[in-house]
């Protein structure tokens, strides 16, 4: 930072020495994000899908044969998709390489420079602006793609994008990009699974019993998978997601209350009004009129 102020007021003059520190620290530390973000497990070092996203525009681009990687200061987020090649570049003094089936994002503020010829690729960029992080809502920074399942959706984006198409149709292509490479990134986990299991079957399941059934699993197990993955039993999960699915149904539509608790699966009103205060702090009815008064109220 400091070398930043003084380069600032003295552009004729560059301090070599704080340069060079501040190129190894930043090698350093780009070196440790880079190992964390290829590491096993399902969380990762990426971009937090939990916030805005910012879409600035898209386009395929093929490398002609010798050609090497711009040297430029990143502006902004750039992912790169490359289904043919193999694309060469430093970010920030770091080698890397993005072979055909496989996808890269490159860093806002990150310096890149071509110091090797790539090898032909053939690859989709796009330029946005996201939020980073370490949770199990991130798109890894680099991973696979099958480019067979992606190809219709990389030519619309890319077509989207030169004939220009609304910004919100561009925006959607894009969201729909990162989920599809999240879903690859992303193998689930048993606990995961049974979590899917939980959602999609939310009105049937009552109880833990009901997940030992399906997953053919000891109790004590599956216990230990969710507290782990999720800091919470089985049980807690399915109140919290029957909960969850009651306050959709207060909010979008005028299903009576008696009739909504035992679509979530509660027959016994008075346990679901109980449940329901103890998760909004309000009654069921209260919490529908707040939202109707106040959409915002429920962010």
């Amino acid at each position: 930072m400091l070398y930043l102020l003084y380069q600032t007021k003295n552009k004729s003059y560059i301090d070599k020495n704080a340069k060079n520190i501040d190129n190894i620290t930043q090698c350093v530390y780009n070196i440790y994000q880079y190992q964390n973000s290829n590491k096993g497990g399902s969380i990762m070092f990426g971009i937090d899908l939990n916030h805005p996203i910012n879409y600035f525009n898209a386009s395929l681009r093929f490398f002609k044969k010798e050609e090497r990687h711009i040297i430029r200061l990143c502006s902004c987020d750039v992912l790169v998709l490359v289904f043919d090649g193999v694309l060469r570049f430093s970010e920030d003094n770091v080698p890397m390489e993005v072979h055909a089936g496989e996808y890269y994002i490159q860093r806002k503020n990150s310096y890149h420079t071509g110091d090797v010829v790539s090898d032909s690729p053939k690859y989709l960029y796009v330029h946005f602006e996201a939020a980073w992080g370490s949770n199990e809502n991130t798109l890894p920074r680099r991973g696979h793609f099958q480019y067979d399942e992606l190809c219709d959706l990389i030519k619309k984006l890319d077509t989207a994008s030169h004939e220009n198409h609304t910004f919100c149709e561009q925006q959607y292509l894009f969201l729909q990009l990162l989920l599809s490479l999240r879903k690859n990134a992303h193998t689930p986990t048993l606990a995961k699974s049974i979590a899917e299991f939980i959602d999609k079957n939310i009105s049937s399941v009552s109880s833990i019993s009901d997940v030992c059934e399906k997953f053919h699993y000891s109790k004590n197990y599956i216990e230990r998978l969710f507290k782990k993955e999720f800091d919470m039993s089985p049980v807690q999960y399915i109140n919290n997601a029957k909960i969850k699915l009651a306050m959709y149904l207060l909010e979008t539509t005028s299903m009576p209350i008696g009739q909504i608790s035992e679509e979530c699966g509660y027959f016994d009103y008075p346990y679901f009004y109980k449940r329901f205060i103890k998760k909004a702090g309000i009654s069921p009815s209260e919490w529908r009129k707040k939202i109707q008064n106040d959409p915002l109220s429920r962010i």
